[in-house]
């Protein structure tokens, strides 16, 4: 029996060993190269030196934020346990609301051609993710994963998100976000964000179904070789009480 203990205890081992095959990397945050946003209701105005986007709903127009990112110099690597989300820190809050994260798939514009009247050929997608927006100085986020990750697969080096009131709920829907233009080093702070974290495999780290199949196997062939010692063992006592009672 005692060859028996390493055999269990190496299995125990094993099994409650943690995996250690992932680490979670640093995150990476990019801010945009460009951003704006449009109002309806002055078809051919421009906002894109301001140090804020308005992002709004009301009966005589509407607002939309564009947000342009520069994915291609991204060191990250994506893969199936990556998250990207989109961050943006809200000041002002008219009514509570809820703001959809789109993507527009054209990145000819920038902060001193965009308005309505040129957005209004832009394609969005549908929404990938939605935020109640309900209180001032707080950070909002938007997981944009999927759209990154095809924008990355489909080589777009830059990619426009844009935000816009999905449902006002009650009377006007508006909330002022600090745009990437802000006049003071205090305020570069709360500029948006494109924020990459993921889950990495560790190099040279065993799967588990590794360890535990090698557990197994050092049981079987431990338990082997102890039940082939103790037949040996048995065969001797016998053939030792054979000689004893012939003498």
């Amino acid at each position: 029996m005692k060859h028996k203990i390493p055999a269990l205890t190496i299995l125990l081992i094993l099994l409650v060993s943690p995996p250690h095959n992932t680490d979670a990397s640093e995150a990476e945050t990019i801010i945009p190269v460009a951003d704006s946003y449009i109002d309806a209701f002055s078809f051919n105005a421009t906002y894109g030196e301001r140090d804020y986007l308005e992002v709004s709903e009301y009966a005589s127009g509407l607002c939309i934020a564009f947000l342009m990112f520069d994915i291609s110099d991204v060191s990250h690597v994506l893969n199936a346990s990556s998250e990207i989300k989109l961050r943006l820190y809200c000041f002002f809050v008219d009514a509570p609301h809820i703001v959809g994260v789109r993507w527009c798939v054209n990145n000819t514009w920038n902060e001193e051609n965009l308005n309505a009247q040129r957005a209004g050929g832009f394609s969005r997608t549908d929404a990938e993710d939605a935020a109640m927006v309900d209180s001032g100085e707080d950070w909002y986020e938007w997981k944009v994963t999927n759209f990154v990750t095809q924008a990355t697969e489909e080589n777009y080096e830059k990619i426009t998100l844009t935000l816009e009131v999905e449902d006002p709920l009650q009377g006007v829907a508006r909330a002022l976000y600090a745009s990437k233009d802000q006049t003071t080093q205090e305020w570069l702070e709360y500029s948006p964000q494109l924020v990459f974290t993921y889950l990495e495999p560790e190099a040279n780290s065993p799967d588990i179904t590794i360890m535990v199949a090698l557990g197994l196997a050092v049981a079987i062939v431990i338990g082997l070789l102890t039940y082939t010692l103790s037949k040996r063992r048995t065969r001797k006592r016998r053939h030792a009480r054979r000689k004893a009672s012939k003498h």
